[in-house]
């Protein structure tokens, strides 16, 4: 025997005399207590609100902005929030364009800005000691853009050669399309990027209009995180955001209605697709809904994670796909439910009965004690993971602001998900999941698969621009 085994038998008789048998995984344990991070809250008397989120592990300041709204009031001119969201960092009355990034690079810094479907936002993170200047830029982004003409046309070129691009993307097709098919002329059923059609529509005055109406201080609030305090903060506040003006404007947009009827088909016709960009849902829930949580984690044991069931059923037992999926996207207003593969042609009928087995089976049967410990455990291991940058608690804090969600929602998260039980997993399963009422879309070949989708209701078959071919 060599030296290097006498010393791992050596190691592992010590292990077995101590208590502890090496030969078998140890078991995992609770977790130590959370507690999610204190912050402080502000309201200015113009009702604009202020966060702060104070670490000083790092001589680091993130600071966000947000304007609630997003893509929802895009109005009949779908990509009007993500438009107006990247023009921000296009000029201002100050400083051009090219300023505005050679100003944040010269610091080191970084500028993002975004549209989701709730809210527009803007970031800039830099070092502590050039804060001043990372908020200076901020505020400027946000209150006193310009939407240059040439910087309007620029990003309208480029957005209408990246539509043409994902018009050859099977799963861009089968999104649309089932976004579509849900929600109908409601914002929700365009595609928050826009179209061909309202890109070249969108003027300068939309979007400026657009900006006025929302970018508001009633409607916006804001976040620091890191090496900052509440005084810190209120003195940037104070020399811009105290004295601003004005009331939102936006028009209330009426939440979507669910679309009646049973199963029904629609395929995005590709002809030269060897696999199947597989949705299959319908209309979900606000992320508001009491039932939230316990939705999140029935959806997790369902499809939310890699040893969830439908994961284990498509790719684990049968092969057909490298991974499958679903999910609740809550929003303000509403959401979808979605289950979504990427599979074979020739198993895509199959793929869909699996999914059906799956979405049956959740309603219908209490999952295992061992099945629902090993989610809980998986969600309350994942959080404290989510916590560990001051940027990440703020992202916390902009959910629970921005969905006006309990202010103890994250502190409680943890022992909320612990007390879910079987029960409520099948409750609310039967609840917010109708296999009767799904819509199932698909983007593929339409000639190769259609004769096997037939048992599942009515096909109607679309081309590339969503234009019907047959029905």
């Amino acid at each position: 025997m060599s030296k290097q085994k006498r010393k791992i038998a050596t190691a592992s008789k010590r292990s077995v005399a101590n208590g502890l048998d090496r030969s078998k995984p140890p078991r995992p344990s609770t977790g130590g207590k959370i507690n999610f991070p204190k912050y402080f809250e502000k309201r200015l008397p113009n009702g604009f609100k202020l966060f702060v989120v104070e670490n000083h592990s790092l001589p680091i300041v993130t600071m966000g902005f947000v304007a609630r709204g997003g893509s929802t009031h895009d109005g009949g001119l779908p990509g009007l929030a993500s438009m107006t969201a990247e023009l921000l960092t296009k000029g201002t009355r100050r400083r051009t364009a090219t300023q505005i990034a050679e100003e944040i690079d010269f610091v080191g810094g970084s500028i993002s800005t975004s549209a989701t479907w709730d809210s527009c936002q803007v970031f800039v993170s830099v070092l502590k000691d050039n804060q001043s200047t990372g908020f200076d830029l901020l505020q400027d982004l946000v209150m006193d853009p310009v939407f240059p003409d040439e910087e309007i046309d620029r990003v309208k070129t480029q957005r209408l050669a990246s539509i043409m691009q994902l018009k050859a993307d099977s799963d861009y097709l089968a999104d649309v399309r089932f976004s579509r098919s849900v929600f109908g002329d409601h914002p929700f059923g365009r595609p928050a990027g826009g179209t061909e059609d309202s890109v070249r529509t969108i003027t300068r005055k939309d979007i400026s209009d657009y900006h006025r109406s929302l970018f508001t201080p009633d409607n916006s609030f804001m976040v620091f995180a890191g090496d900052i305090g509440l005084a810190e903060a209120m003195r940037l506040i104070s020399k811009s955001f105290r004295k601003w003006k004005g009331k939102t404007t936006a028009p209330t947009v009426l939440a979507p209605t669910p679309v009646e009827g049973g199963p029904r088909v629609f395929i995005v016709d590709k002809a030269d697709a060897v696999q199947s960009a597989v949705r299959i849902g319908h209309f979900g829930v606000a992320r508001r809904s009491p039932d939230f949580l316990k939705i999140f984690v029935m959806n997790t044991l369902l499809g939310g994670y890699f040893s969830s069931r439908i994961n284990m059923n498509l790719r684990e037992a049968h092969g057909y796909t490298y991974g499958g999926r679903s999910s609740f996207e809550a929003r303000m207003l509403a959401g979808l439910f979605e289950v979504s593969a990427d599979v074979r042609n020739e198993v895509t009928g199959e793929t869909i009965d699996e999914v059906f087995v799956e979405l049956k089976r959740i309603r219908e049967t209490l999952p295992s004690r061992d099945e629902l410990a090993m989610v809980k455990n998986y969600l309350t291991g994942l959080f404290p993971i989510q916590l560990e940058t001051p940027q990440q608690v703020a992202g916390r804090v902009i959910t629970v602001e921005l969905y006006q969600l309990p202010k103890n929602y994250y502190r409680n998260y943890r022992n909320n998900i612990r007390r879910v039980t079987a029960r409520d997993i099948r409750s609310v399963a039967r609840k917010y999941i109708d296999p009767e009422k799904v819509i199932i879309t698909l983007c593929g070949n339409a000639k190769e698969i259609s004769s096997k989708l037939k048992k599942f209701g009515q096909i109607r078959i679309f081309d590339s621009n969503d234009k019907t071919m047959s029905s």
